[in-house]
């Protein structure tokens, strides 16, 4: 009983980890969108994190290489889902739509995962956990509009919105896949190989690029973004969210996920020097607060069964 819980607070920290990491990745791609097309940024962040990946993870491929062929179709599905049109989605979405609709409608992911996972699963939903859902996406509305709800109210909607939905819906789909993952292949070969479909699902797009508007220059800002986004984004990022996954599941992780506006406004604090106010501290607790309602929920449940 020890080692589960300890192997389950483990994967919080794992889910927090990426998380926080990830809340990075908008505020980059937000500043380079202007620079590089969305086909550009994503090519260029997953050819970086193979190159990078590939000494250390050829010979975790090669000894899984049978079990990596029985589990083809699971990993081609998360290379497409939660790594190749994901991210092409969310770069082109942040063109044609605000900061706020974007992490907001990101933050839907618990209820496509929750949706998904009681009709395919036929997970139990209890109460508590849809309060504490329902309370976290609460925290964020109010963080992401600094607690002025006419801002909320007059929100308008674009394709980049209906973009980010469709990117969420697939993020959730790539979660719950992760558990099919067979336990004996290494974490290293399962990421590796999806990042490769990842490329080759941006390589028709970044070949496209350069047929209409010619090789993209690179200045070493964008350099040094795109090697944060392979190496921090891509390679540390996924390898501590399919841990945390395995580890807590996909619904927990998933709740775990709406306090990624939380980590991206500290770092636009730390990076931009935007101040931090009273309205977003308080959103911040009531965002943790729900997602530690909706954790709990599921652990009272699970000790239930046991007794």
């Amino acid at each position: 009983m020890k080692k589960k819980a300890s192997g389950k607070t483990l994967g919080v920290v794992f889910a927090i980890l990426a998380i926080a990491i990830w809340s990075g990745n908008f505020v980059i791609s937000r500043g380079l969108s202007d620079t590089y097309a969305p086909s550009v940024i994503a090519f260029c962040r997953w050819t970086l994190a193979l190159v990078i990946m590939l000494p250390f993870a050829i010979k975790h491929v090669i000894k899984d290489w049978q079990l990596i062929l029985k589990q083809k179709w699971v990993i081609i599905a998360c290379g497409i889902t939660g790594t190749g049109v994901y991210n092409l989605l969310c770069y082109w979405a942040g063109r044609t739509t605000s900061a706020t609709n974007l992490s907001l409608l990101a933050t839907s992911s618990p209820i496509f995962t929750i949706i998904i996972m009681r009709i395919i699963f036929k997970e139990k939903i209890t109460p508590k956990r849809v309060f504490g859902i329902v309370l976290a996406i609460l925290g964020v509305a109010f963080l992401l509009v600094k607690g002025d709800i006419n801002v909320l109210l007059t929100m308008n909607f674009t394709i980049g919105d209906i973009l980010i939905l469709i990117a969420t819906l697939l993020w959730s789909i790539y979660t719950i896949l992760n558990k099919y993952k067979d336990p004996n292949i290494s974490t290293w070969s399962f990421i590796f190989c999806s990042f490769i479909v990842a490329f080759a699902v941006t390589l028709p797009f970044f070949i496209g690029h350069c047929a209409m508007y010619g090789f993209p220059q690179f200045e070493r800002v964008g350099i040094a973004c795109f090697f944060y986004l392979a190496i921090g984004c891509c390679i540390c990022a996924f390898m501590l969210w399919n841990l945390a996954v395995t580890a807590i599941g996909a619904t927990n992780a998933s709740i775990i996920y709406n306090t990624i506006p939380v980590f991206s406004c500290i770092i636009a604090y730390l990076v931009l020097g935007e101040p931090i106010l009273p309205v977003q501290i308080i959103s911040i607790i009531v965002i943790f607060a729900g997602v530690t309602i909706a954790q709990d929920s599921i652990k009272l449940r699970k000790k239930d069964r046991t007794e």
